[in-house]
């Protein structure tokens, strides 16, 4: 739900920056940058009216539910006229520019399922010609989903650069060879091939496609955009924030980038110098300040957060003061008793203060669909934030979203469901037993979602709990026993 904004502290510096150019908001969760950056974006519309009209300035956001915020967001922070702002994801507008230039994408982009189908016929087959390939042929095939995926981010185009660039984040027993590397590019060069004899894609294809058509049109490119927002920037690929660095105008070369490494929940990765961006010095702003978590929600995210083994680019978050109940864990032995106890907590919490929003989180999408239909059976209206981009987030409903959804929102009282050992860190997601950098995305993840609650947080579990429940501060938590 939105509320009533001002700007306090250390983000009324945003407004007084050069309008040219890039500049970075790096913040903690919940310390305001995305919404400093809207404000900055709309304070250019104004300030600037020849360079930045509405229809020129573009936010782009982490996804669709994301997207349908922001839009309402900047509509609400005036009395000016924002309609012409394009609010969007990367994907949506990908999509659509490349329709423009000719390419038929509709039913021809493989989703997750299809991807892997391909690739487990293309490593079967490399097995039977090869057996020297057997051991890094033998993994899971999550394992390829990712490498192939992280490939096109990065946009390596040849073995050599393959076996220069450095690939960190593996589990310990991960180990990827020189040799390796050879037998993992002949996967990724039998897939990519196969893609393009069948006209088939994968969303991974789509920013390598604009920065094709881009290099392709070279001068004659006009620049969409005279200003860009580049929303949750840690989670894109080097492709992709490729692909935006060049469809701004080089006149004002005026991006707003925002980031924070503690949330990245996506397996990507990359500096940005890499694509030609300076953000250095003056150019980055860093938030520290949380103003969304009262001071025990923000601790006990903290605690979870202080077991990854990454932090080096972390934001050192200043804590606030604001009082308010610690976060509740209930454990239940079965899945009935547990989300009969976590429908008893939304109904009181939405019967004392029906201004108050409450939004209901799993992990997967079937998930969600189960609690939506627990809401529905118990007459509560509710709107599914991961299935739709048109959410005005200002009905008298109960919000329900997966994890990845939430990113970037905020309720009053947030209730994370099924925290199980099954669930979190999400099983499909391991290439090996001791996945390291799955193990600290999930973990990134949960933390993600907990800094989500602005007043109330309750995690709730049956039968095995996720590792990460034990990684939380005991100080900062309540216990329920059901």
């Amino acid at each position: 739900m939105l509320k009533p904004i001002s700007l306090v502290g250390e983000q009324r510096k945003v407004l007084s920056l050069n309008h040219e150019g890039p500049i970075q908001i790096k913040g903690a969760a919940g310390s305001g940058k995305t919404t400093v950056a809207i404000y900055r974006a709309c304070h250019l519309m104004n300030t600037h009216a020849d360079l930045f009209e509405p229809s020129k300035v573009a936010v782009f956001s982490f996804n669709k539910s994301l997207s349908a915020y922001l839009k309402v967001l900047a509509n609400s922070l005036g009395d000016y006229d924002y309609s012409d702002l394009t609010v969007i994801h990367f994907h949506k507008w990908a999509y659509h520019f490349l329709e423009q230039q000719g390419f038929k994408l509709n039913g021809r982009v493989f989703d997750e399922d299809q991807a892997k189908y391909r690739l487990s016929v293309i490593i079967n087959k490399i097995k039977d010609s090869e057996p020297s390939y057997e051991r890094i042929l033998s993994k899971r095939i999550e394992f390829y989903l990712d490498e192939v995926s992280w490939l096109k981010g990065k946009n390596i185009l040849s073995l050599e650069e393959y076996q220069e660039t450095k690939r960190s984040g593996r589990g310990t027993t991960d180990r990827v060879t020189s040799s390796d590397k050879i037998a993992l590019w002949e996967v990724f060069q039998q897939y990519r091939h196969y893609m393009q004899s069948n006209g088939k894609y994968d969303f991974d294809d789509f920013a390598l496609l604009c920065l094709d058509v881009i290099a392709k049109q070279a001068e004659n490119f006009g620049p969409h955009f005279t200003h860009i927002v580049i929303d949750e920037a840690q989670d894109l690929s080097k492709a992709q924030v490729s692909v935006l660095s060049k469809i701004v105008s080089p006149t004002t070369n005026s991006i707003t980038i925002i980031a924070d490494a503690a949330q990245r929940i996506y397996k990507s990765g990359f500096v940005w110098k890499e694509v030609g961006l300076n953000v250095r010095g003056s150019r980055t702003i860093e938030f520290k300040k949380n103003y969304r978590n009262t001071a025990v929600i923000a601790k006990a995210a903290l605690s979870l957060l202080a077991h990854d083994n990454d932090t080096d680019d972390f934001t050192t978050v200043e804590v606030g003061d604001r009082d308010g109940e610690k976060t509740l864990i209930i454990s239940a032995s079965n899945e009935k008793d547990e989300l009969s106890s976590v429908l008893e907590r939304v109904k009181n919490k939405h019967l004392s203060n029906k201004n108050e929003s409450i939004c209901l989180i799993h992990r997967t999408r079937q998930g969600v669909v189960k609690l939506g239909q627990l809401l529905l059976k118990n007459g509560f209206k509710i709107s599914n934030i991961s299935m739709s981009d048109k959410n005005g987030f200002s009905d008298d409903c109960i919000y329900i979203a997966t994890m990845q959804s939430v990113k970037g929102l905020e309720f009053d009282h947030v209730f994370l469901c099924s925290l199980e050992s099954e669930l979190l860190p999400i099983a499909a997601g391991f290439s090996e037993p001791d996945d390291d950098l799955h193990i600290s995305t999930e973990r990134r993840l949960l933390y993600t979602c907990m800094t989500r609650a602005t007043q109330t947080l309750t995690l709730s579990y049956s039968n095995a709990p996720s590792r990460f429940l034990s990684e939380i501060n005991s100080e900062f938590v309540d216990r329920v026993n059901i």
